[in-house]
């Protein structure tokens, strides 16, 4: 969800038209098809932050990688998930605005960092959960 809300933005902000982006996601967090607590994340942050000042970098925190792992060992197809973790290398690129809108609200959800974040890479290279 987060992947498609953020290639939206981006498709938005490759449009011909000037769309103010917090008055977009104000929208349509106020009744919109589209509603829903995600929606409401980018409203909220649009409004306190500038979209452009947001760093596209999405730090990894490694739960996705191990997911996908998993699902390897298990033989179990979950292509749009391996996908996102693929995409999270896509926000290396600075002018990423689908990135830039996931790292948005990732931040706004669970407090994940805004740009690289040394400490979480290294604790997930470092870590992983066992299996219970």
């Amino acid at each position: 969800m987060l992947q498609a809300i953020g290639e939206g933005v981006a498709l938005l902000r490759g449009s011909d038209f000037d769309l103010d982006l917090e008055k977009v996601f104000k929208s349509w967090a106020s009744g919109a098809t589209v509603r829903g607590w995600l929606v409401e994340l980018m409203a909220k942050s649009l409004a306190e932050q500038r979209f452009s000042d947001v760093p596209t970098h999405v730090e990894d925190t490694g739960e996705v990688n191990w997911l996908v792992h998993d699902a390897l060992e298990k033989e179990i197809p979950i292509p749009v998930i391996a996908q996102a973790a693929m995409e999270l290398f896509r926000s290396r690129d600075k002018s990423c605005d689908a990135c830039r809108s996931v790292a948005l609200m990732r931040n706004s959800r669970g407090g994940y960092p805004l740009g690289k974040d040394d400490q979480v890479a290294k604790e997930r290279r470092a870590s992983r959960m066992e299996k219970i």
